[in-house]
């Protein structure tokens, strides 16, 4: 009975001395993993913000040069020419988000409408805040927002002073904001509800132009009737802090970003609630809970480490140290999988460096080496194509298999190309040592076993010698076939 209950104090005691450790490493890791998803729900957040923001920027611009062309031929066709209204005419209805045109008026209430609407007697366009902040301007911006009585939407005028009118004037177009509407959408629906609000405001007035909740459009930010987050969005707005923010709402905590759109002066804000931002969270929680976790996660880093030392022992096996291309174990391995996988295909190439002896004994072996570097940079640069295998077999010995179908007189085209190059740029670098490269090439039989076997290397080995014996600086196929014929 006392060792038993010795055996279950020494376990005891052994349970706490690893709840000690472990507990501490759990707990350390769930805050670690809190705060990644907390940031990575916050650069979310701010991604998908900044995208909407210059989305938008960027169609506010366009529309606004596109006023501010329509403005420029205005002043040069000038005001008391009448062929004027015919060109302003021409803006109905050619633009979906000004649908209804361009509009004028002077301080002498005269009023021309490109739709054709005629006002009341009694309409003083002098007295409108399009013509009031249109005189402010010398090209076209947005004024503040408002809700056009026949169809319901809202929109801002664009406005702007026509300079050489005879009288104070100034021309007018009603843009509808259905883009902006479209961007919140999108915004909220990317995110997959992780973003709970959005909208664009102006920067001024801080009227909503497009909500994620229609029933907000055309409101102030800072009406007593709206929810706490928007009114503190609002206060954060009114102190020019943009950025991510932390705000209270009435339903929750919220990671707000706010982005204030220079073209306009609007600021778009995207809220997102920090229980949203942590769901992922909670889901993790149970298995992070498992202590043997972090005995998983410490097997496969070892795993990871010791295949990802085996994969680079495999490379250095098979690649050639001075040139990086593969090496003769290599290429062998390479070549003989390509023809596995696609039999009877393909040209095996040799080469071979003319007077390349001549340089080792004239400028040093150093010197070689940089040669066979250059030409193993020159071999892989030709033979770049998916399929190509290039390799230093040893010396200045390289080889390549294209192992792509290729007609004879493509192959002999494509040698030839390639020699000529080879020759250039070795006169360039190394003029008049005469270093050049002559090659030997066999087609692919396409018998599987006659492929396979060491027949193609000697043959293509043979076409090399006779190419050397020809003269040098050419190649031979094994079939007998010169460049020639």
């Amino acid at each position: 009975m006392e060792k038993k209950a010795k055996i279950s104090n020494v376990g005891f005691r052994l349970i706490c001395s690893v709840m000690l450790i472990v507990l501490p490493l759990l707990i350390m890791l769930f805050m670690l993993v809190r705060q990644e998803v907390l940031d990575l729900s916050k650069e979310k957040l701010a991604i998908q913000s900044q995208s909407g923001a210059e989305a938008v920027g960027v169609w506010a611009e366009e529309i606004l040069d596109e006023l501010d062309i329509y403005k420029d031929m205005i002043e040069q066709v000038g005001m008391d020419n009448p062929e004027v209204f015919k060109l302003m005419g021409t803006s109905y209805p050619d633009h979906e988000t000004y649908p209804y045109g361009l509009y004028w008026g002077d301080k002498e209430k005269n009023y021309f409408d490109s739709s054709g609407w005629v006002p009341e007697e009694d309409y003083v366009p002098a007295e409108r805040n399009w013509y009031r902040e249109g005189l402010t301007r010398d090209r076209f911006g947005f004024g503040e927002p408002y809700v056009d009585v026949m169809t319901g939407d809202i929109c801002v005028s664009a406005s702007a002073r026509v300079n050489n009118s005879p009288v104070e004037s100034v021309v007018a177009a009603d843009v509808y904001l259905d883009y902006a509407s479209k961007v919140v959408a999108d915004v909220t629906d990317i995110a997959g509800g992780d973003i709970g609000y959005a909208f664009f405001v102006t920067g001024k007035s801080r009227i909503i132009l497009a909500d994620s909740s229609d029933s907000m459009e055309g409101q102030p930010l800072n009406s007593e009737e709206n929810i706490l987050l928007y009114q503190n969005v609002d206060r954060l707005i009114a102190e020019n802090r943009t950025g991510q923010q932390e705000v209270e709402g009435t339903d929750g905590h919220y990671i707000t970003n706010i982005i204030h759109i220079d073209a306009v002066d609007w600021y778009f804000v995207t809220c997102m609630d920090s229980s949203v931002a942590l769901r992922n969270l909670y889901r993790i929680l149970a298995i992070m809970a498992v202590a043997s976790l972090v005995a998983c996660l410490l097997l496969v880093l070892v795993t990871f480490y010791s295949a990802k030392q085996i994969a680079l022992m495999g490379i250095r096996e098979k690649t050639d140290n001075l040139t990086g291309l593969l090496n003769r174990s290599g290429f062998h391995q390479a070549v003989k999988r390509a023809l596995t996988a696609h039999p009877g295909q393909g040209v095996l190439i040799i080469m071979d460096l003319d007077n390349f002896k001549q340089i080792n004994d004239k400028f040093g072996h150093p010197e070689g080496d940089v040669a066979l570097r250059s030409f193993a940079r020159q071999l892989d640069e030709f033979f770049n194509r998916s399929g190509d295998i290039t390799a230093r077999l040893g010396g200045d010995e390289f080889a390549v298999f294209v192992g792509r179908p290729l007609a004879a007189d493509a192959a002999k085209g494509m040698l030839r190309k390639f020699i000529d190059r080879v020759r250039e740029t070795f006169e360039t670098e190394y003029p008049g040592e005469g270093l050049s490269v002559s090659a030997g090439a066999s087609f692919v039989p396409e018998s599987p076993e006659k492929a396979m076997n060491d027949e193609l290397y000697r043959q293509t080995d043979a076409a090399l010698y006779e190419a050397k014996r020809n003269g040098r600086d050419g190649f031979v196929f094994a079939n007998g076939a010169s460049e020639g014929e």
